[in-house]
């Protein structure tokens, strides 16, 4: 708990973020980590450093939109309007009131495991002419890390999250005397929110939504807040496992026209062979019906014989395995009559691992496979679902 100043600029306080956790890359942990020190390294007041904030937020979101082309784990990007409602607590300094901030949120998380990842998130308000004085001005700036949890996937419309949150909330807080006090507390936050996305890596959220526990003035007997924040704005999603689009059919040809009239003159019939040997109106005779000459009849066309599906052949298990991003080998295909067959597997599984240890391709697979025999443990990933099966490999 730091001690009490008067209209004094906070000096920056510095973190070394940790290693990165599993599934994160070079590039989304670079992200995160240019964004927290650049935003703790700011000295002055919440609302002076907001400029400064804005252009670090639209630089990480020039540098995701580079590193989306290459194979990173699920990372969104959030930034929009925020409402603070902030309990002032009644102490030898201040008196109890809510104030009503205005301002900004921005958050990006990196996901590791399944639906959970890790989200970091920043955020600053103001209230101008606060407590009626003229020029005197109110702010917030907190900033919170903590665990997520993703409702959905990449090929949903809509999803959903929850979070938890800790971090440091400073405010410059109204006092009795007519001017402002600042402190630093510990913030803990929970909430979540619902995003839609009418595009593929672009759409709309509505929150977080969050319950700010906060103990500001606390070395004064001043009672715990409770504040609350609502957010709303922009997101955007890059990496993670999208689904393939789905490719378009291909346009039939248009049959031409058997009219044989003209596009200048409608009225006009090209000439027939009937019409040359038609005699006169002075001339009396039988006009000849011409049936159409009947075309022989056409074979019905072969159809292609199917291509076989791209893969490699995994033969101690009787399948047809694919690359799946680095995540595993994706069974296309299993023998009639296979081992794959006998112990349940089906196409569309993906297999992780072999008796424990994580296996990321195909030929990773293969090379784990080569010197198996008797009983073995394959874990695999069906939908949501994982799993382990024993299977039984004959004697080499």
């Amino acid at each position: 708990m730091q001690g009490l100043t008067y209209d004094k600029s906070r000096p920056g306080e510095y973190i070394v973020p940790g290693e990165a956790g599993p599934g994160q890359t070079l590039v989304a942990s670079s992200i995160l980590y240019s964004v927290s020190c650049a935003v703790f390294a700011f000295s002055g007041g919440a609302v002076r450093n907001m400029e400064k904030l804005v252009r670090i937020a639209l630089a990480a979101l020039f540098l995701l939109g580079i590193a989306s082309a290459q194979n990173i784990p699920a990372v969104d990007v959030f930034g929009g309007y925020s409402y603070l409602n902030f309990d002032v607590p009644s102490s030898g300094e201040t008196t109890s009131q809510r104030l009503k901030l205005n301002g900004w949120d921005f958050s990006a998380s990196v996901g590791l495991f399944h639906h959970f990842g890790a989200e970091a998130d920043f955020s600053g308000h103001n209230l101008s002419d606060c407590g009626g004085v003229s020029g005197l001005k109110c702010s917030n700036l907190s900033y919170m890390f903590g665990p997520r949890f993703t409702v959905g996937d990449r090929s949903s419309r809509f999803t959903g999250f929850v979070h938890g949150l800790v971090g440091q909330d400073c405010a410059d807080i109204l006092a009795v005397s007519g001017t402002t006090v600042s402190d630093t507390s510990v913030a803990i936050a929970a909430g979540g929110g619902l995003d839609y996305w009418f595009f593929r890596h672009v759409g709309v959220q509505l929150g977080p939504a969050d319950y700010i526990y906060a103990r500001h003035l606390n070395s004064f007997n001043a009672s715990n807040q409770s504040n609350f924040r609502v957010s709303g704005g922009i997101a955007f999603r890059f990496g993670g496992n999208f689904p393939p689009s789905e490719p378009k059919p291909p346009k039939e040809p248009k049959e031409k026209s058997e009219s044989h009239r003209s596009w200048t003159r409608p009225w006009h019939k090209s000439k027939s062979a009937s019409s040359e040997t038609q005699p006169s109106e002075t001339q009396p005779s039988t006009v000849a019906v011409h049936k159409p000459a009947q075309r022989p009849a056409q074979p019905p066309a072969q159809q292609p014989a199917s291509a076989p599906s791209r893969g490699m052949p995994i033969h101690s298990l009787g399948v047809v395995v694919a690359p799946q991003e680095f995540d595993g080998a994706k069974i296309l295909e299993i023998e009639l009559g296979s081992v794959a067959e006998m112990a349940s597997l089906h196409a569309g599984d993906l297999i992780k691992s072999v008796d424990g240890k994580a296996v990321r391709t195909p030929m990773e697979l293969a090379a784990e496979l080569s010197d198996k025999s008797g009983k073995v443990r394959i874990g695999i990933l069906r939908g949501t679902f994982a799993t382990e099966t024993v299977i039984l490999l004959g004697a080499r």
